[in-house]
């Protein structure tokens, strides 16, 4: 709810967490930026009808996510590294105030080599390996620049992968580069099953 930029990455809040999507569409009227990260777009995170609104299947629907990067199939590890090597970019050409130095300097380790990493990683295998174009990851990254209030929430769509760890790693380094972190609006959320969908499967078997 306080949230200004909500990254949605390996998570299908329409078919799984169908709640999750009155919250965004809150967001959305109140001006959040909602960023969609899946192979394929999901019809709930383009355009919401809130069935529990008296309009609500009557309307157009509130539109959600402003922008869907549909990363290749384990590319998640190079999407992210490319949204920070994005940051660091931004940081050059406006030093001071795009990276939390202070909350990175007394809150954090690794600084240094994450940094470095993020220099041999080159822009081609970043699209290569991700599937996403520089410039659309440039164009998130100006988002999250813009603002310390950063959420990015995902599910089984990252941690079901041989990757998994590195990608949730991945996600806490670009929190960590903003400060997003430990405060209102902003930090990591992993989002669970809803019940629905214990449902689904209870009322398959019956």
């Amino acid at each position: 709810d306080r949230a200004d930029v909500i990254i949605v990455i390996g998570q299908n809040p329409g078919t799984n967490h169908p709640r999750m999507l009155t919250s965004l569409q809150r967001a959305a009227r109140r001006g959040a930026q909602i960023v969609s990260v899946n192979p394929l777009p999901e019809a709930g995170l383009s355009r919401f009808k809130n069935p529990q609104d008296v309009f609500g299947m009557l309307a157009p629907g509130t539109p959600l996510a402003s922008i869907h990067l549909p990363v290749r199939i384990n590319g998640d590890v190079a999407l992210l590294q490319g949204l920070g090597k994005a940051l660091f970019e931004e940081e050059a050409r406006r030093p001071g105030r795009v990276m939390d130095r202070a909350f990175v300097e007394s809150k954090t380790l690794g600084f240094a080599e994450y940094a470095a990493h993020l220099q041999t990683v080159s822009w081609d295998d970043i699209e290569l390996e991700s599937g996403i174009a520089p410039a659309d990851l440039r164009r998130v990254a100006a988002l999250m620049a813009e603002t310390g209030r950063i959420i990015v929430c995902w599910a089984l769509g990252l941690t079901q992968h041989e990757n998994a760890v590195a990608n949730i790693q991945e996600i806490v380094n670009l929190l960590l580069l903003r400060g997003a972190i430990g405060k209102p609006g902003a930090g990591a959320c992993p989002v669970r099953g809803h019940s629905n969908v214990q449902g689904d499967r209870t009322m398959g078997i019956w």
